[in-house]
């Protein structure tokens, strides 16, 4: 009887041949892939570039859309304007230039005016002469631009005025006979509110250990200056109010903690003051 030959024996032993290919394909990646990977676990990791390092902190306001996903960037606004202090500077250096002697009496303070309730804030803008106004509008500059933006303007605005009235109440109690013009005492108000401004929020500002060497040198130097007015000159031409500069700063300093707010941080990078 001739042997039956099985159809099926040809293809299945190309189907071994396969499956033994395939073993041995695996096998070889098998071996493969632990020497490709301790290649490159033993490789430095790649340093970023200085070009995106720099783009990275100048795109470092930026922040994504409401929905939190892969939408566009929206930059936020990097500066504000310091409305206030702008204000003040422009209303004092118009009246310099305009004011006459009519006006200049219905806008300066004497404590025998004290029922024209105006001047307690008037006086603020007018100024003895160039040198004056120069140096009141630079040291408002200096001191209040950072306090405006940080703290908002009607905190700023509040705290100014009410060094401005303190020194005015100061001087009128202390000096009665004497006028009073000039924003010193607006101006010792935001310096002294610095104090309340660095405690609340000293580790949220930024150059805070300049800010307050700055602020020293500025206070000291303007007490070497009175000093040496006083000695030299015996406090005459001009007349400097001291009560009015305490006044202001006194009432600049307890104003600040009333008024001044504590810096908050978001997560995405905004500052809010509550």
């Amino acid at each position: 009887m001739p042997p039956r030959v099985d159809g099926s024996s040809e293809p299945r032993h190309n189907n071994n041949n396969v499956d033994n290919n395939n073993k041995d394909n695996k096998d070889v990646r098998l071996l493969l892939l632990p020497e490709a990977s301790a290649d490159t676990t033993s490789l430095p990791a790649p340093r970023a570039p200085l070009q995106k390092i720099f783009i990275d902190d100048l795109t470092k306001g930026m922040t994504t859309g409401h929905d939190g996903d892969a939408s566009p960037l929206k930059r936020q606004r990097p500066w504000r304007v310091p409305w206030f202090i702008l204000l003040m500077c422009f209303m004092q250096l118009s009246l310099h230039l305009i004011a006459n002697e009519c006006m200049q009496r219905r806008l300066i303070y004497k404590p025998e005016w004290s029922h024209e309730y105006w001047r307690l804030i008037t006086y603020m803008l007018l100024h003895a002469d160039a040198w004056h106004l120069t140096l009141n509008i630079c040291l408002q500059c200096f001191i209040g631009v950072c306090l405006e933006l940080e703290q908002g303007h009607c905190r700023l605005a509040v705290v100014y005025f009410a060094g401005g009235l303190a020194g005015a109440l100061a001087n009128a109690w202390l000096q009665p006979h004497l006028l009073l013009l000039g924003a010193s005492a607006g101006v010792y108000a935001m310096l002294f509110s610095h104090v309340p401004h660095l405690v609340l929020n000293f580790h949220q500002l930024s150059h805070r250990f300049a800010r307050i060497a700055a602020l020293l040198i500025l206070f000291l130097s303007d007490v070497g200056f009175t000093t040496f007015h006083f000695r030299q000159h015996h406090n005459r031409n001009p007349r400097i109010s001291l009560e009015a500069h305490l006044g202001g700063g006194v009432a600049g300093l307890l104003c600040g903690f009333i008024v001044y707010r504590r810096v908050q941080q978001k997560s995405n990078q905004k500052s809010i003051y509550l």
